[in-house]
């Protein structure tokens, strides 16, 4: 059965349990950031917790500059060791490449040879990420926050390009329904994926206008034979725990 998660803190593990949901989505860029003695709390603090952390997404922050005629640079893959390694002793097992800002390309770039570095980018990040069990997501993002792979179709093209075991993309409704991207295209190679609502970005709830694109959706992923997660990834409640659990009643409806 398809699992259900929030990309949230740690710290609303207990909420989420108690809601219903199977695993937590950290964002890897934050962790990567943290000292090592704020790691070993946030260690400590999941493995204590109620809920597994299965996924992290924001896997570059925008620092970095993934697209450029120079290629590789020693520091990304510092970067890349650095948080795969801290991903993989939380327990996560698949990493979101959405990095709007970092693989943005540059004026003076061709989209073609813009598409050639983030091939060569995957390459490299699913071999470091292979040894320590770690699956590479490539997220299709809305033409508001970055100019390249804006469709599901484009992601799965660049996962296929990278011929990696481990890479594969990722279907975002919210990012889906602001593109109008095809549901047929989510039926194939797929390893993770996001929802929200249509218009704020909310997190899914009865009545909020966006149930026929809810129901597509996991027709799709059930027709698909998709068995792996979806993360709600939207604007947080108020109130937490009640967005929790209307979120949780629609999504496990439509999971079954």
């Amino acid at each position: 059965m398809i699992r259900l998660g929030i990309c949230t803190s740690i710290g609303n593990a207990a909420c989420m349990k108690e809601a219903g949901f199977d695993y937590v989505e950290l964002g890897l860029s934050s962790i990567a950031a943290l000292s090592d003695e704020e790691f070993e709390t946030l260690y400590r603090q999941v493995k204590a917790s109620v809920l597994p952390v299965e996924a992290v997404n924001s896997m570059m922050p925008g620092t970095y500059q993934i697209v450029k005629k120079e290629g590789l640079s020693e520091d990304i893959l510092q970067y890349l060791e650095k948080a795969f390694g801290r991903a993989a002793k939380l327990g996560v097992q698949v990493v979101v490449f959405g990095a709007g800002g970092a693989r943005r390309v540059p004026d003076g770039m061709s989209m073609e040879e813009g598409m050639e570095c983030l091939k060569t980018f995957l390459k490299a990040a699913a071999d470091l990420a292979a040894p320590l069990g770690l699956k590479i997501a490539v997220e299709p993002l809305r033409a508001e926050e970055t100019n390249i792979i804006h469709y599901v179709r484009e992601a799965q093209a660049l996962a296929a390009a990278a011929d990696r075991p481990n890479a594969g993309a990722l279907a975002d409704l919210y990012h889906m329904m602001s593109g109008n991207d095809s549901y047929e295209d989510m039926k194939r190679g797929l390893i993770h994926c996001h929802i929200a609502e249509r218009l704020e970005r909310t997190w899914p709830r009865s009545g909020d206008g966006s149930e026929a694109d809810y129901q597509a959706f996991f027709s799709a992923l059930k027709e698909s034979g998709y068995n792996g997660r979806v993360s709600i990834e939207g604007r947080e409640p108020e109130d937490f725990f009640e967005g929790a659990k209307a979120s949780y009643e629609i999504l496990d409806a439509l999971r079954r």
